[in-house]
């Protein structure tokens, strides 16, 4: 006969899938009638704006756009020219373990950017680029915690608490921005606005009862040119703050936020052209994690009956550490002669891995450099590699996951026939151990024991090694309390090599 259980449902999130996808688009385009002519190519620079995401079962669909931002000589005039390619893109890929009801989480990345000259009048770009995709599902698991009325047949039960740090809530909020900028007092007039950037971190996040509260800022640098050629920026930071739905489970727990941008709009004002208007599109990705605990049953048996209980493998998550640390990178780009001024310079995230060296890991960033600068023949541009690397001691065993973030815009200053790049990354790494633990399932009731099958009425035996006073009584099919009494003991002073009197359980 099975017995009647009590569960206990845990509610939560499951990674079901994590991948990276990685694609290619290109595409030719026709410099615009309002354009000059190009000469030489200085630099091509590409925001992807991720616009569709959606869970299929088995597979996600995935759309948006590229915008890529030339910037050029042009033939047989003075100053820099900028001219937009955008490229659309779409992907498809099969992502197993995912259903409709999954929710998806995508960092971007731009890997590389190519602009070749075919005509003075036609670029080709050629865009790589990298999805990194994480599918969270919810889960429901029942977990046993007691056999429903098994006093009557002598039924003694033990518990204990599951312990798994796990996903609790997984949230996302679309959201825009809007102002007005002013360029500073100091800048000259704009002839044009060469290129926008647009970078958005999250300072704070932390829940309040069933909302999450989360504050940060937007930086905005506008790459423009003056009146008489000469480039400039203008830096702006812009302060947001948004309530999002966290759950009724999740104020104790730490939260991981992803921000990133459906579309970015900076246009002139037709009133003032010092003045820009800004629009920004964001999709804020929010993961909250905590330990959670269940109280469930680890052991039982019966004085009086046969018992037949199930295990069944739980998997749990245990946290081996997390944390969020910079590195500020100091990188020489190689120009090959003293730079002029410097008019722009900019750091790109690329592919990001991880290895493992002993009981650390190695977690690494590519990143492309791009200095753009002045020379007697006019503006010039220079790209370079390098990886930055994180170490994190002690931390080689389990699965790890990292995301990194360009704390600010670069710094950099000549250094010989060179420059030299200062800008700091924060690593954000989470480490987890996958452990399958048994847990009772199932319970038979078998046949009621004879008392000839019974233990003798009374022994003396002394506590062994890794014995408690549960499993000395359950070898016995008698209770703890018993052994108690008849040793004259109280639990405190039972350790290995105390003598006990067992006495057989009475009826």
């Amino acid at each position: 006969m099975e017995l009647e259980l009590r569960q206990e449902t845990v509610r939560g999130w499951e990674t079901v899938c994590r991948t990276a996808l990685e694609q290619e688009e290109t595409g030719e385009m026709i410099v615009p009638d309002a354009c000059p002519d190009i000469w030489q190519v200085l630099d091509g620079e590409t925001r992807l704006l991720l616009q569709r995401k959606e869970p299929q079962d088995g597979r996600g669909e995935f759309s948006g756009l590229l915008k890529t931002t030339i910037l050029y000589q042009p033939e047989g005039e003075e100053g820099v020219r900028s001219m937009e390619v955008t490229l659309p893109f779409s992907a498809s890929p099969e992502l197993k373990g995912l259903t409709r009801r999954s929710v998806l989480h995508v960092i971007p990345r731009v890997l590389s950017v190519d602009v070749h000259l075919l005509n003075p009048r036609k670029v080709l770009v050629r865009v790589s680029y990298c999805l990194d995709i994480e599918g969270f599902a919810p889960q429901t698991r029942s977990l046993t915690a007691c056999v429903e009325g098994g006093e009557d047949k002598g039924i003694r039960q033990k518990t204990g608490q599951l312990r798994s740090f796990q996903t609790v809530y997984v949230q996302e909020k679309n959201f825009t921005y809007q102002d007005a900028v002013v360029l500073p007092a100091g800048r000259p007039d704009p002839a044009e606005l060469l290129r926008t950037r647009a970078q958005c971190t999250c300072t704070e996040a932390r829940v309040i009862g069933s909302k999450l509260v989360f504050k940060g800022e937007a930086s905005l640098q506008l790459l423009c040119r003056g009146e008489d050629g000469a480039l400039f920026t203008g830096d702006f930071h812009l302060p947001y703050s948004q309530i999002m739905d966290a759950g009724e489970d999740s104020e104790e727990g730490m939260c991981h936020m992803d921000l990133l941008f459906t579309d970015v709009k900076c246009t002139p004002s037709p009133e003032d052209r010092r003045t820009f208007q800004v629009e920004l599109a964001l999709q804020a990705q929010a993961v909250l994690r905590r330990e959670v605990t269940a109280e469930v049953l680890t052991d039982l048996y019966s004085t009086d009956y046969d018992l037949q209980p199930e295990e069944e493998a739980c998997p749990i998550l245990r946290l081996l550490g997390q944390g969020e640390e910079q590195e500020t990178a100091r990188e020489t780009v190689e120009i090959g002669s003293v730079p002029g001024s410097l008019l722009d310079v900019q750091v790109r995230l690329g592919r990001a891995s991880q290895s493992q060296e002993g009981e650390d890991r190695v977690l690494t960033q590519e990143v492309e450099m791009m200095v753009l600068y002045d020379t007697p023949e006019g503006a010039a541009a220079v790209h370079q590699r390098a990886a930055v690397q994180h170490r994190l001691a002690g931390q080689g065993a389990g699965s790890c996951t990292f995301a990194v973030e360009l704390l600010r815009e670069p710094t950099a200053s000549p250094m010989g026939e060179g420059v030299e790049v200062s800008f700091p990354l924060s690593f954000h790494w989470l480490c987890l151990e996958r452990q399958e633990t048994p847990v009772i399932g199932r319970v038979s009731l078998g046949e009621k024991r004879e008392a000839a099958e019974r233990m003798p009425s009374v022994t003396l035996r002394a506590v062994r090694p890794g014995e408690d006073l549960w499993s000395v009584a359950k070898a016995y099919l008698t209770t703890d309390q018993e052994i108690l009494d008849a040793s004259g003991l109280s639990p405190e002073e039972v350790f290995p090599g105390q003598m006990l009197l067992i006495p057989r359980k009475s009826s």
